[in-house]
Order: C-alpha cells, then sequence, then structure tokens
C-alpha cells in the first residue's frame, strides 16, 4: 500500500537543562514550573519543536525570504514581504498568503520524557515505567503487566550490585528488586531491542540512539512512582533581577523556576505527509517531495545541539542533541541553496528596479542590491581562502604519502 505519509520516530538527550513554562507564574512550590503531560510528567510540547526548527531552517539559508521563517506576510524596510510558497520551509511548516495557504506537511508531536536521570547510592541511573514503553511498543514480557509501585525492575549490569543488597536506594526511597522463584528479576533493554513505529521494526540504535552505559543503568518502576520520581527530581533554580544602578538584587524580584535536568531522554515523532499528494512538486538539490521536506526539517534539528529549544536560552538551558537524523543537508548543499536564493533575491530586485518610478525607491533598491553583492564577493573571499589552505595541507599530506 502506497502510504500518502512516512513517520519518523526520533529521540533527543539533554546537553542543558530544558526549561519550557507554562505561560505564567502560579502559586506553589515554584514560581514558574516546566509545562506538563496529562500524568504530571513534563514535556517538550510540538509547537516548540517545530517552531525552533522552523527558525533554524530559515538560519541555514532554506527559505527564500524573511517572511518563509514566519509563515505569513511581514513589513520590512518599509515594504511587505510574503511568503515565497515553493520553498522547503514554506512547504514544510506551511504558510498564510491572501492569494493561497497550505497546512504545513510536517506534523510534530509532542517529545516526552522516555529514560529520567535519578542520583542513587550507586550513581546515577536511569528510570522509565510500562507505559512509556508501551507506547513505543517495546517488546519485553517482563515489565508487561509490571504495576508495583514498592518494587523494580532494574538491569543485569545494576543486578550484579544490587542483588545482595535487595534494594535500590534514592536517598529519600527505597525499591525492593523484583524478584519470581527468589531471583531477582530483570529486563533486556538494550541499544539492540526493538520497538514499533507505523507498523515496522526498528532497534534504538538504528535511530542512532546507542549510548549503551545508559541502558545498563536503566530502572523500570510502575507508572505512580515514575511521575513522583520525576516530580521530586526536576531542577528547581533561584534567579533574581539585578538594579544596574545599584549592582544589587531589586526588592521583591526573586522567583523561581523549574528545568528538566542534563541527560534526560526524549522521544518523539514527527509525520511526513507526501506533498505529491496535495498536488505539490518541490525539488531542492536532487532532493524531491518527501526527501526535500524530511531533509529540511532535519537541517533545522541539527542546530538544537548548539542553539536549544524552549526557554531561559541566554542562562544556559536548552540544548538538545537529536539523534536520527539522516535526510539532512550536508554543508556542499546548503551552500548551493543559499547561493542559489542569493542569485534569486537580486534578480527580483534588478526587476523590480526596471518597474520603479521614484528615485527614492531606486536608491533603496539600489542599496539592496550593492549590500547583497558585497555579501556575496566577501563570501566568495573567504571561500577561496578557506580552499587554498586545504589545498596547500592536502599537497603537503600527498607529498609526504
Amino acid at each position: 500500500m502506497n502510504k500518502p505519509y512516512e513517520k519518523k520516530i526520533y529521540f533527543g538527550m539533554a546537553i542543558d537543562p530544558i526549561h519550557v513554562g507554562t505561560g505564567g507564574y502560579t502559586l506553589g512550590r515554584v514560581d514558574n514550573p516546566t509545562l506538563r503531560d496529562f500524568d504530571g510528567v513534563p514535556k517538550i510540547p510540538g509547537t516548540s519543536i517545530e517552531g525552533a526548527c522552523r527558525t533554524y531552517e530559515y538560519f541555514q539559508g532554506l527559505g527564500r525570504n524573511k517572511a518563509c521563517s514566519k509563515g505569513k506576510k511581514i513589513k520590512e524596510e518599509n515594504r511587505e514581504i510574503i511568503p515565497c510558497g515553493n520553498c522547503s520551509i514554506c512547504l514544510a511548516h506551511g504558510f498564510t498568503r491572501d492569494d493561497r495557504s497550505l497546512q504545513g506537511m510536517a506534523l510534530f508531536s509532542d517529545a516526552k520524557i522516555l529514560f529520567f536521570p535519578v542520583a542513587s547510592l550507586i550513581g546515577p541511573i536511569w528510570v522509565t515505567c510500562p507505559s512509556r514503553l508501551k507506547e513505543l511498543n517495546v517488546n519485553q514480557n517482563t515489565w508487561q503487566d509490571f504495576d508495583e509501585s514498592e518494587v523494580c525492575i532494574v538491569s543485569d549490569h545494576l543486578k550484579q550490585k544490587l542483588e545482595s543488597v535487595g534494594y535500590l536506594n534514592f536517598g529519600w526511597l527505597l525499591l525492593q528488586l523484583k524478584k519470581e522463584n527468589n531471583q531477582v528479576t530483570t529486563h533486556s533493554i538494550t541499544p539492540r531491542t526493538t520497538f514499533e513505529i507505523d507498523s515496522g521494526r526498528l532497534k534504538f540504535m538504528d535511530r542512532g540512539f546507542d549510548l549503551n552505559e545508559i541502558f545498563e543503568r536503566l530502572v523500570i518502576v510502575s507508572n505512580s512512582v515514575f511521575s513522583q520520581i520525576v516530580d521530586s527530581n526536576l531542577e528547581v533554580r533561584t534567579s533574581v533581577s539585578i538594579d544596574p544602578t545599584t549592582g544589587a538584587a531589586e526588592e521583591g524580584a526573586l522567583f523561581t523556576y523549574e528545568a528538566i535536568p542534563r541527560t534526560t531522554i526524549f522521544y518523539f515523532d514527527v509525520v511526513y505527509q507526501k506533498p505529491e499528494h496535495f498536488g505539490l512538486n518541490i525539488e531542492v538539490n536532487g532532493k524531491r517531495n518527501l526527501e526535500a521536506i524530511v531533509a529540511a526539517v532535519e537541517t533545522g534539528f541539527k542546530l538544537f545541539e548548539f542553539l536549544g529549544v524552549g526557554g531561559m536560552g541566554t542562562r544556559g538551558f536548552g540544548k538538545l542533541r537529536l539523534f536520527g537524523l539522516d535526510k539532512k543537508y550536508d554543508k556542499v548543499r546548503l551552500s548551493e541553496i543559499h547561493t542559489k536564493n542569493l542569485a534569486t533575491e537580486v534578480r527580483k530586485l534588478n526587476e523590480k528596479l526596471k518597474e520603479t518610478q521614484t528615485d527614492n525607491e531606486r536608491e533603496i533598491i539600489n542599496e539592496k542590491i550593492k549590500e547583497l553583492q558585497d555579501k556575496v564577493k566577501q563570501m566568495a573571499n573567504e571561500t577561496q581562502k578557506i580552499a587554498a589552505n586545504w589545498e596547500k595541507v592536502y599537497e603537503e599530506v600527498k607529498k609526504n604519502g
């Protein structure tokens, strides 16, 4: 059956604490809590993922103009700019114009916590629960009906450390090791464990998630205990506004906020609708339709590790390393896209210059063309210098080899 979509799952690891707020302050243990799912466990909403991804795609030069990154008409330099409606950003994320509009071909789900890091008396461990594993259809029988709040299921690696003790000590919580016939029950979830995505079977390592040290220290707890462990181990930070005239804290400006800690493992999926089923046709540097949409989104995902997602980015929050990016544009193709967009922009400005009636408008357009020409010249000079350095090293290596 020729499906009108392709569904891909991605895993992510928090490099920095991640904070996605609820949009206001609350009365509770913290002033600004993180956004939570129905079970009380924090998540990163799909809107935050999609918004950051779209912006980062524009940073990479995938859009024809700034309006493509907004998806709507904007005003800039006393003129209105509209989305082009044909670039991979417009097609992947959608746009609205006076003459036509389109929903995005890429549909983003929320990023949920799969493995959550917790400190214990035997060092850091990661906890998960049956409901999270069942969402991925992980094929393991040992935990399928597990719902005992006072016990846990550990890995073979942790069994060797805990079998003589008989329990796992979190400092504030003791969980007995699950036993059957007086033997400690263990799970066998590893990077080679399979899960189901859109009726297909994949291994964690097939999506680039092969951090064996996390799987070796993985513990399964009940659904009810999982939410309590996560809620009790979120980072809570305190900030205060500084009076620039005195350099001291402003009175009454103290506030607290939550964050999901480093090394938390998330999972989410993106459903890519095939453009041809909507009567659309796109080609970007040899990639057509669905492949071009996937490549654009994953090129945006590549910057999550450096620019982050969520709030408090200027305070060291938000960086998220994503696994499973296999169709992103490489540097050469990104360069081809960027230069092609610049050439198209100059050509349109020259066409507009011919139609312009006033001297003031001609002057503005000529300044813009000159600015773009200078930018291209500068980039060309820098690229030539970089190429010359590499050619020099290559000749030296070839000579010595």
